[in-house]
């Protein structure tokens, strides 16, 4: 809705706490707090790092699971004032010896997670949200003419996730993706 959004956390070690957040609109030059339940609910993927990105408007975040294989992907009802799941299983592989073992971006009004794959190779995921939100849509499994390999378990049966790219970056570190429209 043109505003910036900036959740919060505080970090005091051992302790992770949600703290909220705050909105700056930029038609009225002003900060106001964040809605409870976006700030509270914001899915946190480390101490201090929430994992999000907006696709046609819509704010999603990326939820990690406490299995290592997995994580969910939530948007934001504003409405409610609430995050639901609309994709309950993220094929990652995490990676517990990298910083930051997966990413999102909003590309093409499609959501990606950009992750490492199973021989550590960086992989672009894309989701089809409308297949996942209408059930008698027709789905297709991970792409397969794409050569890098999601494990089998964590590949939704209804086809959510496909393989759109991959390549071999070596030992490099997923930092960050900036999605830019020149």
């Amino acid at each position: 809705m043109g505003r910036l959004c900036v959740p919060q956390s505080l970090y005091a070690w051992p302790f992770f706490v949600d703290v909220g957040g705050e909105i700056y609109d930029p038609e009225t030059n002003a900060w106001i707090e964040m809605p409870s339940g976006m700030g509270e609910g914001w899915p946190a993927r480390q101490a201090g790092t929430k994992l999000s990105v907006v696709v046609d408007g819509e704010l999603y975040g990326l939820d990690p699971s406490s299995s290592t294989e997995s994580g969910k992907i939530k948007v934001y009802d504003q409405g409610e004032d609430a995050w639901k799941v609309v994709i309950g299983k993220v094929p990652i592989c995490y990676a517990s010896d990298s910083e930051s073992p997966y990413l999102l971006a909003g590309f093409h009004g499609k959501l990606h997670v950009i992750a490492k794959d199973v021989n550590h190779d960086i992989v672009v995921l894309r989701a089809d949200l409308r297949n996942n939100l209408d059930s008698s849509a027709s789905t297709t499994a991970l792409s397969e003419n794409s050569s890098h390999e999601i494990p089998e378990s964590t590949v939704e049966s209804d086809g959510v996730w496909k393989v759109v790219a991959g390549c071999d970056f070596g030992q490099a570190e997923l930092v960050s993706c900036q999605v830019i429209d020149i």
